[in-house]
């Protein structure tokens, strides 16, 4: 073998050795690239869930001080359950949950108090009290001679990540239960609820859509503007072979079409206040 067939084939063993050195290293960068944009893509939709949260924390703050102003006694005891709809995070992805729950109206002295079994991670609290406040605006009723105890029941230990979204479907489940009215089952609702009676914005909608739908769902209920919600899909571009650039890009789903292309006939509703809400579940 002579000395120039020595080096071309040196030369083509080293070639051959960067080439698999840079597709290697081409390979973890496309893998490490995709792993990022779907970390980011999740943190995108925890925050956009918490954004809710705060903006509905940040109104309730200045209600803190408000009553309701309903000067009649409850004088009738008695409990109503129904079903809410949540959403919790498990192995990096966000799946809606059913939670079925019981109020109760027992003689007391105004208290509101939550249980939860087996242990459901969700801020019911402040919802269930902003809840009574309306409750007794709307009926004109005064429950301070009562106490009402939420106890809300899971399969299994489960964080929800937007606790105050089960807010508008128990104000409205206490107003049914005071005025003895019966709440249709095959609606399912999301939304906050907020002193003067109105119901915000909440995350997961597509979420919580389709475990209602699993569900038995005939009519799903969301804050007013939320049945076409945003998105963000997932786009990958190959730039040179072997390489791909994945990004991201905002898109609009219409909540009610979204379901009928996984096989679900549920009709998509939004509401803004309360009483929208009432007219729906007592039809």
């Amino acid at each position: 073998m002579n000395k120039t067939l020595k080096v071309s084939i040196s030369l083509n063993v080293i070639l051959i050795i960067l080439i698999g050195f840079l597709v290697g290293n081409l390979i973890a960068y496309y893998n490490r690239n995709l792993y990022l944009e779907e970390e980011v893509n999740r943190l995108n939709h925890k925050l956009s869930i918490l954004e809710r949260q705060l903006s509905y924390y940040s109104k309730l703050a200045s209600y803190l001080h408000i009553e309701g102003n309903a000067s009649v006694r409850l004088e009738v005891y008695g409990n109503i359950s129904f079903h809410a709809v949540a959403v919790y995070e498990e192995d990096g992805k966000y799946k809606g949950v059913i939670l079925n729950y019981t109020i109760s109206i027992i003689p007391g002295i105004g208290r509101v108090l939550v249980n939860t079994q087996p242990r459901i991670g969700i801020d019911l609290q402040s919802s269930i009290n902003v809840a009574k406040i309306v409750a007794e605006n709307i009926t004109g009723i005064n429950l301070n001679n009562v106490d009402i105890i939420l106890s809300i029941e899971a399969s299994r230990e489960v964080d929800i990540v937007d606790g105050p979204s089960a807010g508008a479907i128990l104000t409205a489940s206490l107003i049914s239960l005071i005025l003895n009215k019966s709440m249709d089952p095959n609606v399912y609702v999301t939304g906050t609820i907020e002193p003067n009676g109105s119901i915000g914005y909440v995350g997961g909608i597509l979420e919580k859509a389709l475990a209602a739908a699993e569900n038995g769902a005939k009519t799903f209920i969301v804050p007013k503007g939320e049945e076409n919600v945003t998105v963000y899909v997932r786009v990958e571009r190959e730039v040179f072979p072997g390489f791909y650039i994945i990004t991201y890009v905002p898109k609009k789903i219409n909540v009610e079409e979204y379901l009928r292309d996984r096989g679900y006939n549920v009709k998509v509703v939004g509401v803004e206040n309360i009483r929208e809400l009432l007219n729906y579940l007592w039809s």
